[in-house]
């Protein structure tokens, strides 16, 4: 079954939530309030940000902001807009499922804060928003790097780490998934974050119970819905009764997760957020077609597939991406316009002081020259750059096919000279390594993380394989951030395979393969070290070194093309050492 997370947590500019009464005191505060001025913007945005969390289903909200807003706008109080316009955008995306809206009202909000460097600090929210519109739309490789950055924000490092481990989740990558939500949990608990706390243990609890890890599972669930209830967490209530009602069913009380399933049906009515009553929808069909209830479960399967036709199709991710598109294209006409503005003014200041009309002429010839030069030198730098992209795809499309035909002829081998049983064991890796190779082979970078997670894979196969006749380690250095430095995925592994091929496997002394990762200079330097027989005996031997580096050769292209790609000055170094080989990789350094 296909994992599903709900990310339901309402990312207003302010702080946390809070009880009832406070929020009530502000509104009176509001009603006695006699002027027009940033002091009443600000009052009716704190009550905002403390009752529209325990009042989601109040459709007087839009009007309410939207009047706020005005407000602002009379006043010309530039944080006020923008906050207002991020509040907007939040309604529109969770109260009323349209995310084209509420993307106008977020992009506006974080223009302001773009032209404001004392508001840059809301930027996170209108940030965290838009990740969250790209999550709702399928669209993880996109989400992933936002929520990644924002990382660098402390005061939300817990709602980064749970989108984090959601997007993992959804993508059944179960290890990875509760790490994060567990360092979710962990940097809650320290800001006493109880809406966050009993959020994240819901989606654990999820993760936990498809996984296998029932009563762990069940156990988080309870807690969440203990939170929820005792504290009136509204906000979350309905997608930890989704939750509650699929961890249920993997525990078979089905009674039980039907009870939660249709709850969060009746509870969603009133909220109008499709995108959780979708979910709603697949995870009641499920229940009552484990129950034998196939007709309900048809109609709830009917109509889950409706809403979510309407939510995540072609043309609405066409339109949030043409609106981002526009949004930059808006960004770059400004700054043209500023640029024309200011090249006007000096030519007008040259013409006021110029001797005469051939002078004036002459410099407006030299103006429109340079132009003309720099317009043809963006266009084909913007060209160069496009069949740089494609060649690089197609090195990519080349790599793949290659890693695999050698890894199944690995499998081949084991196959024909071992039992049965170290066989299973055999293929079990290499459905792991296939796995890891396939959810990143169309990425173009990829976490050092999951780099080191590849290579550990492909190691303990050929270990194997050559029946433990090499060791391997890997080694990074401290001042590295494996979740955070960035490379092309696969870059290394054509080394290592000729370490192993050409260099270990040929060796009568036990080897060793040392792979390390470090930082100089701004640049990523990977070393592949080995201790084998080297390049020329291996040669020598068997004649064939330079057909079976093919891959060695796609990644030696592949660096060259990332170099036009990113103006960058990548390089392979191979060193033949008096025993083995030793090959240097150097990378700009790139973070998330």
């Amino acid at each position: 079954m296909r994992i599903h997370i709900t990310l339901f947590l309402l990312w207003l500019c302010h702080l946390g939530h809070s009880q009832n009464k406070e929020a009530d005191s502000i509104q009176e505060l509001i009603i006695k309030y006699e002027t027009n001025d940033t002091t009443l913007v600000n009052l009716r945005q704190s009550y905002v940000a403390k009752k529209m969390l325990m009042t989601p289903a109040d459709t007087t909200w839009l009007a309410y902001n939207k009047k706020t807003l005005s407000l602002a706008e009379e006043l010309n109080y530039t944080k006020g807009v923008l906050l207002a316009n991020n509040n907007i955008g939040v309604i529109y995306h969770y109260f009323r499922s349209d995310p084209l809206t509420a993307l106008d009202y977020y992009q506006t909000a974080y223009s302001i804060s773009e032209k404001n460097p004392s508001l840059k600090r809301y930027q996170f929210s209108m940030l965290t928003n838009m990740g969250l519109i790209h999550y709702e739309q399928e669209d993880y490789d996109k989400a992933m790097p936002i929520f990644r950055k924002l990382l660098q924000y402390p005061q939300r490092k817990s709602n980064m780490l749970s989108n984090i481990g959601n997007i993992y989740g959804l993508q059944q990558q179960t290890d990875s998934a509760v790490y994060y939500f567990k360092a979710s949990i962990k940097e809650a608990e320290r800001t006493n974050d109880m809406l966050q706390i009993a959020n994240v243990k819901s989606n654990l609890g999820l993760v936990q119970s498809q996984a296998g890890q029932v009563s762990e599972g069940l156990a988080n669930t309870a807690f969440s819905l203990k939170m929820i209830d005792s504290l009136g967490l509204e906000m979350i209530r309905v997608p930890a009764y989704v939750n509650a009602a699929e961890v249920y069913m993997h525990s078979n009380d089905l009674d039980k997760a039907e009870h939660y399933a249709t709850e969060s049906l009746n509870a969603i009515k009133s909220l109008n957020n499709l995108y959780t009553e979708t979910k709603s929808l697949q995870t009641l069909a499920t229940i009552q077609e484990k129950k034998g209830d196939y007709q309900k479960a048809l109609e709830n399967y009917k109509a889950a597939n409706i809403l979510n036709d309407s939510l995540v199709n072609a043309d609405r991710k066409v339109e949030i991406s043409r609106k981002e598109i526009q949004y930059e294209a808006d960004k770059k006409e400004a700054l043209a316009l500023a640029e024309a503005k200011r090249q006007r003014t000096i030519k007008n200041i040259l013409l006021a002081s110029s001797s005469g009309i051939v002078l004036a002429s002459l410099l407006a010839f030299v103006f429109y020259r340079r132009k003309q030069k720099a317009d043809t030198a963006i266009k084909e730098a913007e060209f160069n750059a496009t069949v740089a992209e494609v060649e690089l795809k197609a090195l990519r499309a080349q790599m793949n096919p290659h890693f695999i035909f050698n890894s199944l002829n690995s499998i081949g081998d084991y196959i024909l000279n071992n039992d049965t049983q170290s066989a299973s064991d055999y293929l079990s890796k290499f459905a792991r390594l296939m796995r890891l190779t396939l959810e990143n082979s169309d990425k173009k970078l990829i976490t050092l993380e999951e780099d080191i997670q590849l290579l550990n894979a492909y190691l303990a196969i050929e270990q194997k394989r050559f029946d433990k006749t090499f060791d391997f380690e890997i080694q990074v250095a401290d001042d590295l951030d494996t979740d955070e430095v960035l490379l092309p995925p696969m870059l290394l592994q054509p080394f290592v395979e000729n370490s192993i091929i050409h260099g270990l496997s040929k060796s009568e002394n036990g080897g060793k393969i040392q792979i390390n990762f470090q930082s100089v200079q701004q640049k990523l330097i990977c070393t592949v070290e080995d201790n084998g027989i080297g390049r020329a005996k291996s040669k020598n031997k068997n004649g064939h070194l330079k057909k079976s580096s093919m891959g060695v050769s796609i990644t030696q292209n592949r660096i060259e093309v990332l170099n036009k790609t990113k103006d960058a000055n990548g390089s392979v170094k191979i060193i033949d050492k008096e025993m083995g080989t030793m090959v240097i990789v150097s990378l700009p350094l790139a973070l998330t």
